[in-house]
């Protein structure tokens, strides 16, 4: 698996590549099942499916402000659509808003 510096992580989920981090506590893999799954200090952040392209979980309670900065990171490299469908899941509420500002974006439509 690679070992990468932090500022090339978003180039590896792009393309659902498996990755760790340079210190170890970031890693990615995907499962025989299709699930890519990013795990930051033994918590899982993110499950998403390639094959049917939806975020199956996100980890969208209270986190670190240095696991919330990742949690944007990750949803700005995932295909806008997956990240669209997964916001509209959410009824307004502050993780909502939360999430969407993570985006580094206003969309109306939350």
């Amino acid at each position: 698996m690679a070992r990468i510096a932090n500022y090339e992580i978003e180039s590896h989920i792009q393309k659902f590549q498996p990755f760790v981090n340079y210190n170890g506590t970031i890693t990615a893999n995907t499962s025989n099942t299709g699930i890519y799954s990013i795990v930051h200090w033994n918590t899982v952040i993110l499950e998403y499916n390639i094959l049917t392209h939806e975020i199956v979980s996100l980890a969208d309670g209270y986190i670190s402000q240095t696991t919330s900065t990742l949690v944007g990171r990750i949803l700005r490299s995932l295909p806008a659509n997956a990240v669209d469908r997964f916001l509209g899941y959410y009824s307004p509420s502050p993780t909502k808003k939360r999430l969407t500002r993570m985006l580094h974006i206003r969309r109306v439509s939350y």
